[in-house]
């Protein structure tokens, strides 16, 4: 069949599909909410309903169908009793038409099932494969065909463009009637351009620059130099994690008061490109005031252990390094032999003498085990190149301190977006836990082009390609 012709075959037997109004079957309201009246003209809408018989079936039985309505026989007919069998028929998504018709008590039900989905077919997709965008859909060979589902694999489709920062994608789903009531699904996408980030706007830093600030960040403004960093594009996860990295910088200079106020991305006129517009609120800075350690754990001094830390009274206040010595203490503690040991930093802010007393806490925490190390998302790198980083094993007692470890050894492989950390999830029993890794791979190859002129040799010009996860091993 010709191109020209299957469009044309396409678009008829499309619109046969999707409704198109014959004499004996009333057409699929737009609204399910508004579902169609049964057909006027009965006379007698008190007349007892002596059958019910259902016609059109193909795949359904009679007994099946009627098992979704409440219409029974005996009971007097009206149309408030038609209108919801029409409502409760549709409802199933089974039909694409249904009509009712009664005379002198005897109520014929017309149906036409909706066809059974034969194949699911991709066509204009180039940067995302096949094998990636048909996990995403729902809608399968032998199901029923369904406009709700389409449109929800097409939202699917969408969402999944979006994630890789193609938000122009545009996804058309088209039917094709084949024999025997099946019909092929054809999703026509028009990938778009990739959408990057053309500006990065922050308001209300007073104490450091724009600059400063957006050197934290995880995106990048796009630039001619930065013409190939994935960074560059936009990412409303890894909005969120900016704002994140944001909180930690201002808290490790001792803004303990620091917010990120909003953090809005705009789609630039030409709908190519986004502007994103940090508004924050600096707050004042704060030093350290008492700090102090308390330990519930036997044979373990809490006054020695905070003349040990590097935590200091008068100090600008650093989270991290707040949460380096809840490391330390966890550590130490550990080579006490106190492998489930708990340690929390409890805070006490004085705002107007502008200070952050912190006193450490240590308890011996439930025993917990480690049910299962899950790898996901990698698909170059293979899975022992990710649990060869793990500090921890199946087995083995859960250990913050070798999470952290282990989530800081597989961001330094450099294979993975930078905003990877582990998941615990409960396990099979209350003491019993699962780690998961759920990485989100990056692009590793690098190209490199240098050019220039020397008087004996004229223009040189050199590259060179280098991939850091070559085979993913």
């Amino acid at each position: 069949m010709k191109r020209s012709d299957f469009r044309i075959y396409l678009a008829v037997t499309a619109a046969t599909l999707l409704g198109c109004h014959s004499p004996a079957f009333a057409q699929m309201p737009a609204n399910p909410q508004a579902a169609p009246q049964a057909e006027a003209g009965e006379k007698a809408a008190a007349t007892p309903i002596v059958s019910v018989v259902v016609v059109g079936t193909n795949r359904l039985e009679p007994q099946t169908i009627l098992s979704y309505i409440q219409m029974r026989v005996g009971q007097p007919y009206s149309d408030t009793l038609a209108d919801q069998a029409l409502k409760d028929l549709y409802a199933t998504e089974l039909f694409a038409n249904v009509a009712i018709r009664h005379a002198n008590g005897e109520v014929t039900i017309e149906v036409l099932e909706n066809p059974v989905v034969n194949r699911i077919i991709l066509e204009g997709n180039k940067r995302i494969k096949d094998d990636k965008i048909l996990p995403e859909i729902k809608l399968a060979p032998r199901q029923i065909f369904t406009r709700s589902k389409v449109r929800a694999d097409v939202a699917r489709i969408i969402e999944l463009y979006k994630r890789q920062g193609r938000f122009a994608a545009v996804v058309e789903p088209k039917s094709v009637q084949l024999q025997q009531n099946r019909v092929d699904i054809v999703y026509e996408i028009n990938e778009g351009p990739k959408s990057k980030v053309r500006q990065i706007n922050i308001i209300g830093n007073e104490k450091f620059s724009d600059g400063d600030l957006r050197g934290e960040m995880i995106t990048k403004q796009a630039r001619f130099l930065r013409l190939f960093s994935s960074a560059t594009s936009y990412d409303p996860d890894r909005l969120a994690f900016d704002q994140q990295k944001l909180r930690q910088f201002y808290l490790t200079q001792g803004y303990a008061d620091f917010r990120v106020v909003s953090a809005v991305a705009e789609l630039t006129p030409d709908k190519r490109d986004f502007i994103i517009t940090y508004v924050v609120e600096e707050g004042e800075r704060y030093k350290f005031g008492d700090v102090d350690v308390e330990s519930q754990l036997r044979d373990f001094d809490g006054k020695a252990l905070a003349a040990s830390i590097a935590v200091r009274k008068d100090n600008w206040y650093d989270a991290k390094l707040v949460e380096d010595t809840v490391e330390g203490l966890t550590e130490t503690a550990g080579t006490f032999g106190y492998a489930f040991a708990d340690v929390r930093p409890e805070f006490q802010r004085d705002k107007e003498a502008l200070t952050m007393s912190v006193k450490f806490v240590i308890n011996e925490a439930p025993r917990v085990y480690v049910e299962a190390v899950n790898i996901n998302g990698n698909t170059l790198t293979q899975d022992k190149v990710v649990r060869r980083e793990f500090r921890i094993a199946e087995g083995d007692a859960f250990n913050s301190l070798a999470v952290k470890r282990s989530t800081a050894r597989i961001n330094s492989l450099g294979y993975f977006q930078e905003n990877f950390q582990i998941e615990q999830a409960q396990g099979s029993a209350p003491d019993r836990i699962v780690l998961n890794a759920n990485v989100q791979e990056q692009a590793t190859g690098e190209l490199q082009l240098s050019a220039g002129f020397s008087s004996l040799e004229s223009f040189i010009l050199q590259g060179s390609i280098r991939q850091r996860n070559f085979r993913g091993r």
